[in-house]
């Protein structure tokens, strides 16, 4: 049997279509575009975090993990919360700072309310904040790392002082104490002359029977300190005050003891001492009775007068206006500008002022006003007198020392002295003694005669009013010694005294130059009339009526 053949079907392979090189640098190129925008997206996301991260750590306002201050750990914590919990240990410090005072068999307890405490709470939480704040991610990571591993410990300081523990040592030592008697000092006053109504400032000097070595127990009376008992409260304090300085707080065990004065007569004559003296003769004068009086009577009220720091000395208030009425004695003085004398009341009382002008100068005091004399004076060098006139011109000097300074004027009636001694703060370093001087710069010649015309004098009769004399100029210098050894000089003041030309008195009419004769010359007597100077000369007999 013939069977029929079935065609088979045949499946042709289809062609795969072949990519232009284009398409494959499309694909490439897109790929990479990926790759690189995932590189870019993966960078910029990660410097974006750690941006964030750096600022997170560096705005944090909480203390680093690992911070620990005065032995709290203030890991995690605001300001205010670690500066809370530092309280407690600023707290559990001050319940240590005190003092329990052990006296008398009772306990008296300071505690820290006493003293004033500062700590350093506030530098230390500032400084512990900053840590980390600065430098790259890297560097603040690993730096908050090295605090998480090994820590950071602040030390909680303080100072302490204490400022009311002396107040609180007086509030039982006061009832316990006995205080000491500091020294004092006063002047001793002179018997009252009844003649001059002054202080009997006469012959003032050491006994030589050798009872009295120191001439200031002659001027003052020192009345000895007397020490106390109890609590030396003074001594108590430096023990406080150190064993603060040490942080040795605790009991204090407190000793009844005698308490010495702090001042003593020694010590209190440290600060009276011998600044200045000076001495002047009036020999020449001894005996002119009344000036020698208003010498004594000036002395007395000028002894023990006691200035204050800043406080002056004026020679014309202490000895007061002077008029007989007020008990002075006509005696010479100087009128005329310098051109006689003629007595007044209190005559000769231009010593007293210039005897304590030298120990002011002596003494280093402050001169306030002086004046010198219109002609030199017979018992000082030129140039370093005083003159005073009731009313006109005082002499008047200042203390210019921190303490009090004593003065004591008297009269030696033996070596016929004034005298004058001022004592008061010893003298700086610098120097231990001031000498004085003084020298003559000019001498001033008088000029050609004068002549007056007085209605009361006939023709030919004249008198000298005025003689001749002649005119200084001095100054005055004031040397600094130290041991002997001369630390400077120095002006003190330049005066000047008058010179005087020779004045005549002579009759209206008379013509200047024409010759005097001497047998018509006349004087002045002590009752007022005028007699002849020369009753010897040839002349004929004048009446007093005559003349005048």
């Amino acid at each position: 049997m013939e069977t029929e053949a079935t065609p088979r079907k045949v499946h042709k392979k289809k062609k795969k279509r072949r990519q232009s090189p284009l398409q494959i640098v499309l694909v490439v190129l897109l790929a990479l575009l990926v790759v690189v925008g995932g590189v870019f997206a993966f960078l910029y996301l990660n410097d974006r975090y750690q941006a964030d991260r750096l600022k997170a750590i560096i705005a944090a306002d909480t203390y680093r993990e690992g911070v620990t201050i005065g032995g709290v750990d203030v890991s995690g914590m605001t300001e205010e919360e670690a500066r809370t919990a530092l309280a407690a240990a600023e707290e559990e410090i001050a319940a240590g700072i005190y003092f329990n005072f052990i006296c008398d068999g009772k306990a008296y307890l300071a505690d820290s309310s006493y003293f004033d405490i500062t700590f350093n709470a506030e530098e230390v939480l500032a400084e512990a904040m900053n840590l980390a704040r600065s430098g790259d991610l890297d560097t603040l990571e690993a730096e908050l790392d090295d605090i998480r591993t090994n820590g950071r410990n602040y030390e909680l300081t303080y100072t302490v002082e204490p400022t009311r523990v002396e107040e609180f040592v007086h509030s039982f030592a006061d009832t316990l104490t006995t205080e000491a008697v500091p020294a004092s000092v006063t002047v001793r006053t002179l018997p009252i002359n009844e003649e001059t109504e002054a202080q009997d400032a006469v012959n003032i000097g050491l006994p030589e029977d050798g009872s009295i070595t120191d001439i200031r127990d002659i001027f003052f009376d020192f009345v000895p300190s007397v020490d106390g008992y109890g609590v030396d409260v003074a001594a108590l304090m430096d023990t406080v005050t150190a064993r603060t300085a040490s942080r040795d707080f605790g009991d204090v065990e407190v000793a009844m003891a005698n308490i010495p004065a702090e001042v003593t007569v020694d010590t209190l004559k440290e600060n009276v001492a011998l600044r200045g003296s000076a001495s002047t003769s009036y020999e020449s004068t001894r005996r002119n009775s009344n000036r020698v009086f208003n010498l004594q009577k000036a002395t007395g009220l000028c002894y023990g007068v006691v200035l204050q720091p800043g406080e002056e000395f004026s020679a014309n208030t202490v000895l007061g206006d002077r008029y007989e009425s007020t008990g002075w004695k006509p005696a010479p003085a100087i009128i005329g500008g310098g051109s006689g004398t003629e007595d007044q009341p209190g005559g000769g009382v231009c010593q007293i002022s210039t005897t304590v002008y030298n120990a002011v100068l002596k003494g280093d005091l402050e001169v306030v006003s002086r004046r010198n004399h219109s002609s030199v004076s017979g018992y000082i060098d030129g140039g370093l007198d005083a003159t005073i006139n009731t009313g006109t011109i005082d002499f008047v000097w200042k203390n210019n020392t921190e303490n009090p300074v004593y003065v004591f004027t008297w009269v030696d009636t033996e070596e016929y002295t004034v005298n004058c001694q001022i004592y008061g703060q010893p003298f700086p370093d610098t120097f231990d003694t001031i000498e004085l001087s003084s020298e003559l710069v000019e001498t001033i010649q008088p000029g050609p005669a004068v002549y007056e015309a007085q209605s009361w004098i006939t023709s030919p009769f004249w008198m000298v009013y005025k003689s001749a004399k002649k005119g200084y100029i001095y100054k005055s210098y004031a040397t600094y010694l130290k041991d002997g050894e001369v630390v400077e000089t120095r002006e003190i003041a330049t005066s000047k005294y008058n010179a005087h030309d020779l004045t005549y008195y002579v009759w209206p009419g008379y013509i200047p130059g024409t010759p005097l004769d001497p047998a018509y010359e006349i004087r002045e007597t002590e009752d007022g009339g005028t007699e002849l100077v020369n009753p010897a000369l040839s002349i004929p007999a004048q009446t007093d009526a005559a003349i005048q």
